[in-house]
């Protein structure tokens, strides 16, 4: 197997996958996605972005149609994260911003309560991800007329494999900003730990815990935060021998960090530099007790990378990595999540725009070998 198209719309826009395995049968794949537009616009910038779900009864060899999460109604969402628990229950965590049209804010709402379009879509906020997209500063009022303005953290819970959601609690978030996670949680403990970042801050880590399968929630716990850095999209890992280490990405090194806890998320290490530059990031344990980890490559060349750790997450092979994928057009990718089949291979399924400028869903398979990864014949270094 070469390269797979999940997911291609030319009237939508759709990115940034979270892959979890339910079952060696029940894969669920959730992605976000708004109408297609001429310039690029992510979930801080679009009130009409929803999140889509798929599954895959054969370890992703094919998928159903896309749905809807939770349900109609849900939109103007950040990128959510799937929990697949051990009892069944599947956990979808949403955050959820407000927004208005922006002649009711100017009308009703407090200049402070609200964010305009020139912000959202100024050349300050879009330099890190979309400056390739940016629009013209004087227009923008005129061509998006919306206003975002605070939000909410909801997780929603499903009984049936995630077929329905049936159930959704608010997560209150105090002190923190909001609580934005692009990833799921990890059960440990007997609980549900969820790690979260302060949207629309983006700067701080932390984690919410339930005990009655995720129908409560904890007050927040500080995980990661600090002067210098601004940390945001965790992606945490349980591994077999009950350590938790969660990746972290910093969008003022530009560089993910790890931290890591041994007493089931109650005290974290500080964060340390891993020396990958790409981000964000997502991990599974191989049968061997390496970490492969898998980052979007949003700089020349373009592509989506793999990384591994053989200590656990201490150390990783930054300058040599795996390319799952290479010879993308640009930085319009990334958001890679990953899942180990049952033959030992992993599949790899991430965003990225295809021969005719759309951008959809698409996954690669890599195949073990005694010298590294292979794919379609191809072998790739050791690492």
């Amino acid at each position: 197997m070469d390269h797979q198209t999940i997911h291609c719309d030319p009237h939508a826009y759709s990115a940034h996958p979270h892959l979890a395995v339910a079952a060696n049968d029940n894969w669920l794949l959730v992605f976000t996605q708004s109408r297609r537009r001429a310039g690029v616009l992510h979930p801080p910038q679009d009130p009409l972005y929803c999140n889509m779900l798929m599954r895959s009864a054969d370890e992703g060899r094919s998928w159903s149609a896309p749905s809807i999460v939770p349900d109609f109604g849900w939109q103007g969402v950040e990128c959510a994260g799937l929990t697949s628990l051990r009892s069944g229950v599947v956990l979808l965590n949403q955050w959820r911003f407000d927004w208005h049209t922006l002649a009711y804010a100017q009308a009703h709402l407090a200049p402070g309560a609200y964010t305009r379009p020139e912000q959202l879509m100024g050349a300050e906020a879009m330099a890190a991800e979309l400056q390739d997209w940016t629009p013209q500063k004087s227009t923008l009022a005129e061509r998006y007329p919306w206003a975002r303005g605070g939000g909410q953290t909801w997780v929603h819970r499903s009984v049936d494999g995630a077929n329905t959601f049936t159930a959704s609690t608010r997560i209150d978030t105090t002190p923190f900003s909001g609580g934005y996670g692009m990833r799921g949680g990890i059960e440990v403990d007997g609980e549900i730990m969820l790690p979260l970042c302060d949207v629309p801050n983006y700067a701080a880590v932390f984690t919410v815990r339930s005990g009655d399968c995720g129908q409560s929630w904890s007050e927040p716990r500080l995980v990661a935060a600090g002067e210098g850095h601004a940390f945001e999209e965790p992606a945490p890992i349980l591994l077999r021998n009950g350590r938790i280490v969660m990746l972290l990405r910093d969008n003022v090194s530009r560089i993910l960090h790890v931290v890591s806890s041994g007493d089931s998320g109650v005290s974290w290490s500080a964060p340390s530099p891993t020396g990958i530059e790409d981000y964000p990031a997502d991990m599974v344990e191989l049968d061997d007790g390496r970490i492969a980890c898998v980052a979007g490559r949003r700089r020349a060349p373009f592509g989506i990378a793999l990384y591994i750790s053989h200590d656990k997450g201490k150390s990783w092979n930054s300058a040599s990595p795996y390319m799952v994928r290479s010879g993308l057009p640009n930085r319009d990718l990334g958001y890679p999540s990953l899942a180990l089949r049952a033959d030992g291979s992993l599949y790899v399924i991430y965003y990225a725009q295809d021969s005719q400028g759309i951008t959809g869903i698409h996954a690669s398979v890599l195949v073990p070998h005694a010298d590294g990864w292979r794919q379609e014949g191809l072998a790739y270094g050791q690492g």
